[in-house]
């Protein structure tokens, strides 16, 4: 289990649904799109005009494009999770509201 799974099990899911919504904004806000895309921009561009033989270089760029790549698949996987947490409080809601009938 990593770092992260142990601290999305420490939190409730009503604090993982705020966090996977807070995600859900920065994914659609336009200017961190803008700014995402630029930086890919700029990686791809970097990449191409790499000169071949200087694979110090060409490594930094891949390491580059694979972190800027794992940031925003994290900020996707908080949405992911803010969607089931969604769905973990509604079957609570669910189960509260059939034990009060029951009572």
């Amino acid at each position: 289990m990593s770092i992260l799974d142990t601290l999305r099990n420490m939190m409730s899911p009503e604090q993982r649904s705020v966090i996977g919504e807070e995600a859900r904004q920065l994914l659609e806000n336009k200017h961190f799109r803008e700014a995402f895309d630029a930086v890919d921009g700029y990686l791809n561009e970097v990449a191409l005009s790499c000169d071949p033989d200087n694979k110090e270089k060409a490594q930094r760029v891949i390491l580059s494009k694979q972190l800027l790549a794992s940031i925003k698949q994290e900020i996707i996987r908080k949405v992911e999770d803010g969607e089931v947490a969604r769905v973990q409080i509604a079957e609570l809601d669910k189960r509260a509201r059939v034990r009060v009938f029951q009572r």
